[in-house]
């Protein structure tokens, strides 16, 4: 696996979508925080980011819409451990008609360092049929704004080069 290169500073281009403090409940028994919970950061993040451009919670109950997972990569780059403020930053990567794919930074500002990164893609669904739908006009609007300016940073994503949107 390959170090990544980007910086603190290059990643804090990005807005912080979601900071939280590690609590004990998220440690396992080797006293670091369980994957699950990187997962569950990532997602956090990305819950608020979808509230901003018009995907969040009220948009699916609204249109029985959601967001589904369908891939997911995750790099650990340094423990996180009980008491640690976290910030998640997320970077858009690609997007289709139906589909995104972001890119979640997890940085420990409590010792100013990237602890992993986690790559998803997700497919807007419609939830009665459990079937892909094209992203409503005004949030896709929102998601092709936000690559742009993403796309637009001048430095490189480090993402896993297997995954796309």
């Amino acid at each position: 696996m390959a170090k990544i290169s980007t910086s603190l500073a290059e990643i804090r281009q990005l807005e912080c979508v979601y900071e939280t403090k590690i609590p004990r409940a998220f440690l396992d028994e080797n006293q670091h925080v369980n994957v699950q919970y990187y997962v569950r950061l990532a997602e956090r993040g990305l819950g608020e980011l979808f509230r901003q451009v018009g995907l969040g919670e009220r948009y699916a109950a609204a249109d029985e819409i959601g967001n589904f997972a369908l891939e997911q990569h995750i790099r650990y780059l340094a423990e996180l451990l009980e008491g640690d403020q976290v910030s998640v930053h997320i970077r858009l990567i690609d997007l289709s008609l139906k589909r995104a794919y972001f890119l979640a930074f997890l940085l420990n500002d409590t010792r100013e360092e990237l602890a992993a990164t986690v790559e998803v893609v997700m497919m807007n669904v419609n939830i009665a049929r459990r079937r892909g739908t094209p992203f409503p006009p005004a949030a896709k609007a929102n998601l092709d704004e936000l690559l742009a300016r993403h796309r637009a940073l001048p430095w490189d994503p480090p993402v896993c080069g297997v995954m796309r949107a």
